[in-house]
């Protein structure tokens, strides 16, 4: 039997709350992301038909909770982590619903992995200057292309492109990327160009690594120190400007338009 969407929304939602109980005992705060931080806004909870939660912590931040989510820290959920050897074939970790629970559960999988519940994504510092970005986007852009050759052929894991970027990514691979780097090698590269531009300070901030890619580069005051507001039955935090935050990644419509396609990574009833 299938579970119902509302029944993984609340797993991920319950994940989330422990993830905070932690980081509230750490000093840590962290953001709702992307299409959590509409559902707050807009739903005051989960978007009808999402099926995960993004988050993103600031960078110094980010590593202390890495390090916190490193060991057993739930009974029912782990954090795969590629710095810790895990194949997550990804840059930025995911909270996972450990496989015990996950088949007591009879829950789906959309990772070879497992069930992927919340992308956890750092918050970085980007240059101030309009050249430098421009430079930064390519720069990331080709790295991750490259580490993108590597997922090609992983099962069970879903990787949406466009067919352009498909076809780039394809294009990488026939140049022999694989015969050059390993794809961790290849995601230490990136972190050291997220890290250069530190986040203290900095006029401009991003999520670059996120799906929705340089629309994620904001002036740092659509994050400032963030507001809190009710997701379902918890508050978090979302970015301070979320309107103009939304906008940017969404469009000027985004609250009274539905999307034509309403993404899921799994299929449920």
């Amino acid at each position: 039997m299938k579970n119902s969407l509302s029944e993984i929304q609340q797993l991920e939602l319950e994940a989330l709350k422990e993830i905070k109980l932690i980081a509230e005992k750490n000093d840590i705060k962290f953001f709702l992301r992307g299409g959590s931080v509409m559902g707050a806004v807009k739903y005051g909870g989960f978007i009808p038909w999402d099926d995960d939660m993004d988050i993103a912590v600031p960078r110094g931040q980010f590593e202390k909770l890495m390090e916190l989510l490193k060991n057993d820290w739930s009974d029912k959920f782990w954090l795969a982590n590629y710095r810790n050897g895990d194949e997550i074939h990804a840059y930025f970790p995911r909270v996972l619903v450990k496989e015990s629970f996950r088949k007591q559960k009879n829950l789906p999988t959309n990772n070879h992995l497992g069930f992927s519940i919340i992308d956890v994504l750092p918050l970085d510092g980007v240059p101030g200057t309009f050249l430098e970005r421009k430079f930064y986007k390519y720069h990331v852009m080709i790295l991750r292309g490259m580490g993108a050759v590597f997922t090609r052929d992983v099962k069970d894991t879903i990787v949406i492109h466009s067919k352009k970027k498909q076809f780039a990514i394809d294009l990488l691979g026939k140049l022999g990327v694989k015969h050059l780097y390993t794809q961790d090698k290849i995601y230490d590269k990136i972190d050291v160009v997220y890290r250069k531009n530190k986040l203290q300070g900095a006029k401009w901030v991003g999520t670059i690594t996120g799906s929705l890619f340089d629309k994620e580069i904001f002036p740092a005051d659509y994050f400032g120190e963030g507001v809190s507001l009710n997701f379902e039955d918890t508050e978090f935090l979302v970015p301070a400007k979320y309107d103009e935050y939304l906008k940017q990644l969404y469009g000027n419509n985004y609250a009274f338009e539905e999307p034509d396609h309403k993404k899921s990574h799994i299929e449920v009833k």
